[in-house]
């Protein structure tokens, strides 16, 4: 049987010598400029070679593209780039068993220039290519890394206070993108900025840099420049929403995971009580919040649907907790009362038994995703309440199903430190937890570390944790993490640009699995989660996959 390798009508029309043993794509890498309003286009060809060794171009082939945000590819062989933004993709060109594959790096480059600059200025200063220093950026941080979908990024700097029109240029390998407004101190990136952006530099470095100068009519000051920044934006979406506690609505508050704009989501109306103790049970969509702190009393809150969340159990007062965990199953709901560890059914809010291992005093737990562990803090110290504890440890515990077992040392009491508020992450391979050297409540010299849930060494986050006193606390993980990155949510008291650090905010930093598992910093500098309230205190976020 002779397969269409073989077969007249290919290529040049006479008969090949054989079947097709290999095949190629022509050219096998190119670069392609394209600009807003000019695509590029590039035909590849198929060339197959035969078993007598010649060779010639077979049409017969299926054609397919990597990735559609570069461009589309028909079945000729015709590639048509898109013109909002950059990429690479992978050509690849299919015949019976034998495959082919051509790289395309498409740069794009693109101009904006914001209603009110001076189109004169915009052009003069498109021309200079250098400043001479005297710009700083001073947020986002050097070495941030963000998620694809983020919405309401902020750039800040100062040094151009008398300056009449702006460049901010975001640029890498395969991208040139100029920004001309006239603001002298912060500019927020435009959704369709931001989406050129992010399609062109999935897991790629980007360079932020700004550049200043005064405009007299008809020509430019001295033009003032900043270093440049890295801003790597990871290749996938986050996911979900982060729910945290804010002090000014007095209210657990929601914002989408990607940046947006903070709603109240419980209580929906104003309280004068404390909600901030909060844990999600994805497994039934069920929230469990305590009122008034310590020892407080809780509601089951039924939140699947995210718009209009229901009371499922009302509070009780003889059923009271600080802390509380929920397993990922939402059968179990495991308190801390007095540092007792209890356990309840929370399907029926039934009191089950106390579990704790031993006669210690016990607060902070959480389970492990599998539902099979649980991990806490056990005071060593002085014991003030469930929330302030001088001196702790980290130890993680067996449930099989009823009770607490075989309890081990994760990260032992040291003179002079506390570690507590102790979180697995999704996978189960890493726990996060906090070191500081006053007690277990907000502390300024609070700091975030990670420590393998199997042992090990522990992992201080320092891009996460910056320098200085900035009361890092309270880290939670996103529920689904992609193959890069798991993104990690916690409180933080630090400047944000021209934003001083009156109240603790909502961070979010990337941890990379790899590094940690290499003994290092595993850790990115973190960014603010856009549509917080600035002149609110807002703590213990919990991040939900809805």
């Amino acid at each position: 049987m002779c397969l269409l390798g073989c077969t007249p009508g290919l290529g040049n029309g006479t008969l090949l010598g054989g079947d097709v043993a290999s095949l190629r794509v022509e050219p096998s890498e190119v670069e392609l400029d394209s600009r807003t309003g000019e695509p590029a286009a590039q035909t590849f060809t198929a060339i197959a070679t035969f078993s007598d060794d010649s060779e010639d171009e077979l049409p017969l082939v299926s054609w397919e593209l990597s990735n559609a945000s570069a461009g589309t590819i028909d079945s000729r062989g015709n590639f048509k780039s898109v013109d909002s933004n950059g990429g690479e993709a992978t050509v690849t060109a299919s015949f019976l068993e034998h495959t082919a594959e051509a790289t395309i790096s498409l740069v794009h480059s693109a101009e904006y220039v914001e209603e009110g600059v001076d189109a004169a200025a915009a052009a003069a200063l498109a021309e200079v290519s250098e400043g001479e220093g005297g710009l700083t950026i001073t947020y986002p941080f050097d070495d941030t890394t963000v998620p694809r979908n983020l919405e309401g990024l902020e750039i800040e700097w100062t040094g151009s206070e008398t300056t009449d029109v702006v460049r901010i240029r975001f640029a890498s390998a395969l991208e040139s993108v100029d920004v001309y407004t006239t603001g002298s101190k912060a500019w927020e990136v435009p959704v369709e900025v931001w989406e050129a952006v992010s399609a062109t530099n999935r897991r790629g470095s980007l360079s932020v840099q700004v550049f200043a100068a005064a405009w007299d009519g008809s020509e430019l000051g001295a033009v003032k420049s900043s270093e440049p920044i890295d801003v790597t934006v990871n290749r996938f979406d986050t996911a979900g929403s982060v729910l945290y506690w804010s002090a000014s609505d007095r209210a657990i508050v929601r914002i989408t995971a990607g940046g947006g704009t903070a709603a109240r989501f419980y209580p929906k109306t104003p309280t004068d009580q404390c909600y901030g103790c909060h844990e999600i049970a994805e497994g039934e969509q069920w929230m469990v919040v305590t009122r008034d702190g310590v020892g407080g009393t809780y509601q089951v809150i039924d939140v699947a649907d995210p718009t209009a969340p229901a009371v499922r159990y009302d509070t009780d007062d003889r059923q009271r907790m600080t802390f509380h965990a929920l397993s990922p199953d939402g059968k179990w709901m495991l308190g801390v009362l007095n540092g007792a560890l209890v356990l309840y059914d929370l399907a029926t809010n039934r009191f089950v038994s106390t579990v704790t291992p031993d006669s210690g005093y016990y607060t902070h737990p959480g389970w492990s995703p599998d539902g099979q562990h649980v991990v806490a803090t056990r005071a060593t110290g002085s014991v003030l309440s469930d929330m302030s504890v001088n001196g702790s440890e980290v130890v993680t515990m067996y449930f099989d199903g009823s009770k607490l077992l075989d309890k081990e040392t994760l990260i032992p009491a040291t003179p002079g430190n506390c570690y507590y508020y102790p979180s697995f992450s999704p996978d189960g391979d890493w726990i996060v937890y906090n070191k500081s050297t006053g007690d277990t409540y907000a502390d300024d010299d609070a700091e975030v570390w990670l420590i393998s849930s199997s042992g090990g060494d522990p992992i201080r986050l320092d891009a996460a944790n910056g320098e200085g006193r900035l009361r890092n606390s309270l880290a939670r993980w996103a529920p689904l993490p992609d193959d890069d990155v798991l993104w990690l949510a916690f409180s933080s008291k630090r400047d944000r640009g021209s934003h001083p650090a009156r109240w603790s905010q909502i961070w979010i930093t990337a941890i990379q699995p790899d590094l940690a598992a290499s003994g290092q910093d595993a850790s990115s500098a973190p960014y603010w989660l856009p549509g917080q309230n600035d002149n609110s205190d807002n703590h213990l976020p919990v991040w939900w996959s809805q």
